[in-house]
């Protein structure tokens, strides 16, 4: 977790400069923002420097009353003339609050006045510039302790500490600042304020301060370090890492909100190949399962949402992301090869289908290549076009036999699963989702698993005709190198691996799209493509991933040699732009005169390291054409990296798999080459539940408004849990509490715990182990009426622990229903 920089001046500008008052004019809210943005003709009232731009966002944001400028030489000469700060605004066209502060801050023509007359304001859609995101999101990070979009950064301007200082060094850094004084937190009218009056009468203190954060974000971002050994002892404490994170309820890896982490189980898929234990499969053939029931997973149109905002898979954030998609198609289909039971081959190939045709329908770019994402909200109302109510499900589905089991097929007769959490006036509605497997619906059937997946189909394509004729969410249409190369790869694998050469015809096709109308003159790539368009020289991910998809096409399409001369030259291309002299690379060109720092990016995030895919790439050059050229740049460049990767453990799965390979290619340049072990406790553990649930009666009879329950846990004998008093604050304790029962009370008298010495406690520990009984009292309330509501359930929260250490904190659901009176 990254520490917040203390900078002195942060507190000067808000405690003391007294720049930030409450009586500072604020922004209402109110106002028909729309309206104000238009003549009685309905032409465009204001337009700015943005309306030339390909990108989606920045058009956007073309016609606000703001003056924007991209980012760029004319931003910066004008904020040296002006001698005033650059605002700087980084967000993306599908992001939620990037538009929510659009709305409430930029098409306010008071505030957008307030902004033109006190700063040069640059708008940076992060998507086709990733290098100026990673230095300003770092500075956000390091300024604030968190970060997000929409990211607002102020920058020194050129010439601040005289003639020669190029300035865009950041001195004040956040994400959505609201138009009105909100829970103790300055408007944005009061930010431009105070950091304008700082400017003018504290400059030395905001240039001091820009030099100290601008000093630290190059320290935090270029990971130089000494080449040094690397061995197997680092992939295993990544796998250790990354299984003691697992949550063993629902799968994945943490708690809400819960991301997909494809990088997570590629590693985990390579470390089971190399050590194919029961317990490795079950981290990951959970996780895959969990994810594709979920309402992630778009259960009508295919294809995955960008997170589920619980643990449970169940509420997506709606957005849907190019590079998401493409890694988990990818993902299932290296995992379909690997172990598939019938089941999860169903499965699998299901999903590897539907995702892959949701891209050729709706994310498909005339040219062949791929479009980047769909915004998560329509009308302003989150994922709007995707959710139902189980009237509207009926009258999309004639049949009723059809539409009652479309009820129980995606949970609606659990009751509704969502609100749009900024209405929260609007009435709930149901994400759709499997609640249970389609085969143990099935079983319950009786009749063939080939008739009920035809049932699925048939009830899909009466919901998707019906969700078509609904507004839809916008789309990104801009075609992002990187991300097509991650697609292309991706349709390439599934064309392969499930013999379908639609897929493969489509990867070939985009990737002759990129070679089309993406290439520059000097042999090098472009970044970004709209509308036949193609600007910005391509960065190291674009190049490392376009090689990754040549590479999977020349796996799927062996006799086109032409797709590894490709791979060829474009791997040399990265090497020769972007390669350091001790190993591993740059993530952008040199002299870049728009960055105060090159940056080498080691860290996995929603789009994993350049870094560890050039060494994934170069892998596999050696291994086609079994030239050592290429395993030679491969070792250079993990042993470059061999302090992070000793001290980051899951932070750089993708090396660390890389690494796995290289040890497997070549043990002898890399010592002892045996088996990644599961080695913790908690690792061989992994087989079995470390804590199973018994509630009798599971259905409470109640009399005179009391019923009486017996919760019993049966611990792993491997694992203790805390008890449900821990005699250290920072322990996590067991609890039962009662959700979805309105009008009805729980009380709980729990076991009687032991205390037990261990060798990482300075004191005895409270804790419960082997079997243990809590007795419950459910009590209704005066007045209730009725029984328990069908979606009762006990939620029993816990951590299990063995003697060196401990699982992610843990949820179990356990439904109740009631008997009677």
């Amino acid at each position: 977790m990254r520490t917040r920089l203390q900078l002195g001046v942060l507190t000067l500008l808000f405690l003391t400069a007294g720049w930030f008052t409450m009586n500072s004019k604020a922004a209402n809210d109110n106002h028909p923002h729309a309206e104000k943005l238009k003549n009685e003709d309905g032409s465009w009232r204001f337009s700015n420097h943005l309306v030339d731009e390909t990108s989606p966002y920045l058009l956007q944001h073309a016609h606000n009353p703001v003056d924007w400028h991209p980012w760029g030489q004319a931003a910066f000469d004008e904020a040296r003339e002006r001698d005033v700060p650059i605002f700087l605004s980084v967000g993306y066209s599908t992001c939620y609050w990037c538009h929510v502060m659009e709305r409430q801050v930029f098409e306010d023509p008071d505030i957008a006045a307030k902004m033109n007359e006190l700063f040069v304001c640059v708008k940076v859609d992060r998507e086709e510039r990733p290098d100026v995101d990673d230095i300003y999101m770092m500075a956000t990070q390091l300024m604030t302790g968190s970060g997000g979009w929409p990211m607002s950064v102020f920058l020194t301007p050129p010439g601040a500490a005289g003639e020669d200082d190029p300035g865009l060094k950041p001195f004040w850094a956040g994400t959505y600042i609201p138009p009105t004084p909100q829970h103790g937190r300055p408007s944005f009218p009061m930010v431009l304020d105070g950091l304008s009056g700082a400017w003018h009468e504290q400059r030395d203190d905001i240039i001091e301060q820009g030099n100290k954060l601008a000093d630290a974000v190059s320290l935090a971002l270029v990971k130089q370090g000494e080449p040094g050994p690397v061995d197997a002892s680092m992939i295993q404490a990544a796998t250790d890492q990354l299984l003691n994170m697992y949550d063993r309820g629902h799968g994945g890896f943490g708690n809400a909100p819960k991301f997909p982490q494809p990088a997570y189980l590629d590693f985990l898929l390579a470390v089971y190949e190399n050590n194919p234990a029961d317990a490795l499969w079950q981290v990951i053939g959970h996780t895959l399962e969990k994810m594709a029931r979920g309402g992630m997973y778009d259960q009508v149109g295919g294809g995955f949402h960008r997170y589920s905002t619980d643990e449970r898979w169940l509420v997506p954030h709606f957005e849907k992301m190019l590079y998401d998609n493409a890694q988990l198609v990818e993902l299932y289909a290296r995992a379909l090869e690997k172990k598939p039971t019938d089941a999860s081959a169903a499965l699998y190939e299901r999903v590897i289908r539907e995702s892959c045709d949701y891209v050729l329908r709706e994310m498909t770019d005339p040219t062949g290549a791929f479009w980047s994402a769909q915004d998560a909200e329509v009308n302003a109302r989150e994922g709007e076009n995707y959710v139902w109510t189980e009237s509207q499900v009926r009258d999309a589905i004639e049949d009723t036999v059809l539409a009652d089991l479309a009820i129980k097929m995606y949970g609606l007769n659990h009751g509704p699963n969502f609100q749009d959490p900024h209405d929260p006036a609007s009435s709930p509605v149901n994400v759709l989702y499997l609640p249970v497997p389609l085969a143990d619906l099935n079983a319950k059937s009786g009749g063939k698993m080939s008739a009920m997946l035809d049932k699925r189909r048939e009830i899909n394509t009466a919901l998707k005709a019906v969700r078509d004729q609904r507004d839809q969410p916008g789309t990104d249409d801009k075609s992002l190198l990187s991300w097509n190369g991650m697609m292309i790869a991706a349709l390439a694998d599934a064309g392969r691996v499930l013999d379908e050469p639609k897929y493969t015809d489509a990867a070939a096709l985009a990737a002759d799209a990129v070679l089309a109308h993406m290439t520059s003159d000097n042999g090098g790539l472009f970044r970004t493509m709209r509308q036949g368009e193609a600007k910005i020289p391509a960065f190291l991910e674009d190049y490392a991933w376009f090689t990754h998809g040549l590479l999977a096409l020349h796996h799927a399409q062996p006799d086109q040699t032409k797709w590894l001369e490709l791979a060829k030259h474009y791997t040399r291309a990265a090497q020769e732009r972007f390669g350091a002299d001790t190993g591993g690379y740059y993530d952008t060109l040199a002299d870049q005169r728009d960055l105060f720092v090159r940056v080498r990016g080691v860290h996995d995030g929603a789009i994993p390291s350049a870094n560890g895919r050039m060494i994934h790439n170069q892998l596999s050059l050696y291994e086609l054409t079994d030239d050592a050229h290429w395993l030679d740049r491969a070792e250079k460049d993990l042993r470059s990296f061999a302090d992070p990767l000793a001290r980051s453990g899951a932070g750089m799965v993708q090396m660390q798999a890389a690494l796995l390979r290289a040890l497997e290619l070549d043990p002898a340049r890399f010592g002892d080459s045996a088996q990644v072990a599961m080695a913790t406790q908690a690792s061989e553990a992994l087989a079995d539940q470390p804590v199973t649930v018994n509630v009798e009666p599971a259905a409470p009879v109640f009399k005179d408004g009391v019923a009486e329950i017996t919760v019993t846990l049966d611990i792993h004998p491997d694992f203790h849990i805390n008890s449900h008093e821990p005699s250290q604050e920072f322990l996590i304790p067991t609890t039962l509490t009662l959700a979805n029962a309105d009008g009805y009370e729980l009380d709980v008298k729990y076991a009687e715990p032991v205390l037990e010495s261990y060798d990482y406690a300075d004191e005895p520990l409270s804790v419960f182990h082997g079997r243990v009984r809590f007795h419950v009292t459910l009590r209704q309330a005066p007045g209730t009426i009725g029984t328990l509501p069908a979606d009762t359930v006990l939620l029993l929260n816990y951590q299990a622990c063995t003697t060196s250490a401990c699982l992610q904190p843990a949820t179990e659901r356990i439904p109740l229903t009631a008997a009677g009176d």
